[in-house]
C-alpha cells in the first residue's frame, strides 16, 4: 500500500481540498485490506454514530450552529444528555464548539457524516420498501386473501401470514 493511503485524513477540509488523499474502502481490500489501527479509527467512527440521540443532534446541526439549549429543546433530552452526548460527538471530531460569553455554540466539524448517514439512510429505506414489495404490503388494490405470500412460498408451502 501507498503510505498516502495508510494516513487517514484528520481535518475534513484537507480532504475536501485533496479529495485524492482520502482513504477509499473500495481499494482497502485489493492488498490485504486496512492495517488494524485503521479499521479502529474507522470502527470509532460508527461506534459514535451508533447512538440515536448523536444522530439526533447531528440532524439539528445541518441547520447551522446551536447552542445547548436549542439542541435540548430540538431533542427532548435533558441537558445533562445532551452535553455528554456532544462531548462525544466533539471528542470524536464531528462537532467543534464555540464560546459566546455564558453561552456555547456547537456546529458540525466534519460535515462528510451527512453522506455517510444520507447513504445509510437511503440503503434503509430501499431495504424496507423492498421486504413491504415482497409481502405485498404496497399493493392496497389486491384483497389481502388473494395476495401471493413469497414468504409461504420461500418457506416450502407453509401456511400463509393471517391478515388483519
Amino acid at each position: 500500500m501507498t503510505e498516502r493511503r495508510l494516513q487517514p485524513v484528520q481535518e475534513s477540509e484537507e480532504r475536501q481540498a485533496h479529495p485524492e488523499r482520502a482513504i477509499s474502502w473500495k481499494q482497502g481490500g485489493d492488498e490485504g485490506g486496512f492495517p488494524d489501527p485503521l479499521l479502529e479509527l474507522i470502527a470509532a467512527r460508527f461506534r459514535l454514530l451508533g447512538e440515536p440521540l448523536r444522530l439526533k443532534l447531528l440532524g439539528a446541526l445541518t441547520g447551522g450552529e446551536r447552542s445547548v439549549g436549542e439542541l435540548v429543546a430540538l431533542t427532548g433530552a435533558s441537558q445533562p444528555n445532551v452535553s455528554k452526548h456532544l462531548a462525544a460527538l466533539m471528542q470524536g471530531g464531528l462537532v467543534r464548539r464555540r464560546k459566546a460569553g455564558t453561552s456555547i455554540y456547537y456546529a458540525l466539524a466534519d460535515p462528510s457524516v451527512l453522506t455517510l448517514c444520507d447513504i445509510v439512510c437511503a440503503g434503509v429505506q430501499e431495504r424496507f420498501a423492498s421486504l413491504a414489495q415482497a409481502l405485498q404490503l404496497g399493493t392496497a388494490s389486491q384483497p389481502a386473501e388473494s395476495r401471493p405470500t413469497e414468504l409461504s412460498e420461500q418457506q416450502g408451502g407453509a401456511e400463509p401470514l393471517p391478515s388483519h
